[in-house]
């Protein structure tokens, strides 16, 4: 089997069913009683450690040379845990688990980053990943769209579906991946992470721009921990109904993520982020007042179009800032800093709640908190407008960086999940 065949179907087995199960841990972490605070912690740890630990990996997989010990290996460790996930009782089990899947994910996404760089051309990269990335938002769709007519009601009991799903693919994952064909390279090492910081930081340019992403950042995961309360616990919805709102999202930014890719190709991108900022400023507003299924479908669809163009607009603004050859150096460092970031939002949005909610009513201490998260949204959007294009400007359809960018789809009911890989 060719490389390339192998790795499509790979692509399509991780999406079909770990990127899936992970659709649904936010809305497991409800149903298991988890507080507000508990929700925080799962969405702090499991963020921190997805973002922060592939510096770590990166450089032992470089140094190692090869890939596919760390994939395989990887793969057959994140099948057991994906196993285990059906069988957790209580919250703090869980919050240990999807760590432990957070820290074995940044294993696969930094060595699945380095094999398709090292697989690939760089004249073929972008129509190659064009494809998996179809492919991969095909899967994903296609395994919802089942989930919403095989579950039932809200009872946590029925996920262990989804989640030995997610199970199945990465045993799929690693009898595919035993069967990649790969030549050793040479350690890639240059220098030591403080040196790369430096470097990053004397780069005004990517400094202004992974600044502002950090400021906003802060506010961005202070909600992840209220999404899946709100849309459970205070909004009533089944696991059916999360089902069809996660599958809205992922439909709506495939259905114009093209369109919106000849836009960021035409006009200056910096007025584009800046209207991206603040559409995902108003996510947490509606989670805040939309009431019934209907409107949040409506508002589902409106966060997968914000979705869609911040992958088009901030994936080609942030690799025409990066220098040839450190490419993967920058976004590791900027992925390790946004995940601190996102460790103490997740925590602050947690306390913030469970704070609230011990002056007033569940629903009002949800409504207020996520008012007071989009204002933060909106304010820091503005740190956008410091932003210019840059002279060098060019076009290189979806770099091969983008596999290693962790740019988190907003609005979803769970909150943030790990991105599989």
């Amino acid at each position: 089997m060719k490389n390339e065949t192998i790795i499509n179907l790979r692509y399509f087995a991780v999406a079909f069913g770990a990127n899936t199960a992970s659709s649904f841990v936010g809305v497991f972490g409800v149903l298991l009683g988890a507080s507000a605070f508990e929700m925080g912690l799962l969405q702090a740890l499991s963020n921190a450690i997805s973002n922060a630990s592939q510096i770590f990996w990166g450089r032992l997989s470089d140094r190692y040379g090869l890939r596919r010990p760390w994939l395989v290996g990887a793969s057959v460790v994140m099948a057991g845990l994906w196993l285990a996930m059906g069988f957790v009782e209580g919250p703090y089990q869980l919050i240990l688990l999807y760590s432990s899947i957070a820290l074995t994910s940044s294993v696969i996404s930094v060595n699945w980053f380095s094999l398709l760089a090292d697989l690939t051309s760089s004249g073929s990269r972008g129509s190659f990943l064009a494809r998996l990335q179809n492919i991969s938002s095909f899967g994903n769709l296609a395994s919802l769209l089942l989930m919403a007519f095989i579950l039932h009601g809200d009872s946590r009991s029925q996920l262990i579906i989804p989640f030995s799903l997610g199970s199945a693919a990465y045993v799929a994952s690693a009898v595919l991946l035993s069967r990649i064909v790969e030549v050793k390279k040479e350690s890639r090492l240059s220098g030591s992470f403080v040196k790369g910081v430096r470097e990053a930081r004397a780069n005004s340019a990517f400094f202004r721009y992974m600044t502002s992403m950090l400021a906003q950042g802060f506010f961005w995961s202070m909600a992840w921990p209220i999404f899946p309360i709100t849309v459970v616990a205070v909004r009533g919805f089944d696991l059916p109904e999360v089902s069809a709102l996660t599958a809205m999202n992922i439909f709506a930014a495939v259905a114009v993520q093209r369109y919106l890719g000849r836009l960021a190709d035409r006009f200056n991108r910096v007025p584009l982020i800046f209207l991206n900022r603040l559409m995902l400023g108003a996510i947490p507003l509606m989670y805040a007042f939309f009431f019934n299924f209907d409107e949040f479908l409506v508002m589902e669809a409106y966060s997968g179009v914000a979705s869609a163009l911040q992958n088009v607009v901030m994936n080609s603004y942030l690799m025409d800032l990066l220098p040839e050859g450190k490419r993967a150096e920058y976004v590791s460092i900027m992925n390790g800093f946004n995940g601190i970031v996102y460790l103490f939002g997740s925590l602050a949005g947690g306390f913030l709640l469970q704070y609230l909610e011990g002056t007033m009513p569940l629903a009002r201490a949800v409504s207020l908190s996520l008012t007071l998260i989009s204002a933060g949204r909106f304010a820091t959007s503005f740190l956008f407008l410091r932003l210019k294009e840059p002279e060098n400007r060019g076009r290189r359809g979806i770099p091969i960086f983008s596999v290693l960018l962790r740019l988190v789809r907003p609005g979803l009911p769970s909150g943030s999940s790990v991105r599989e890989r």
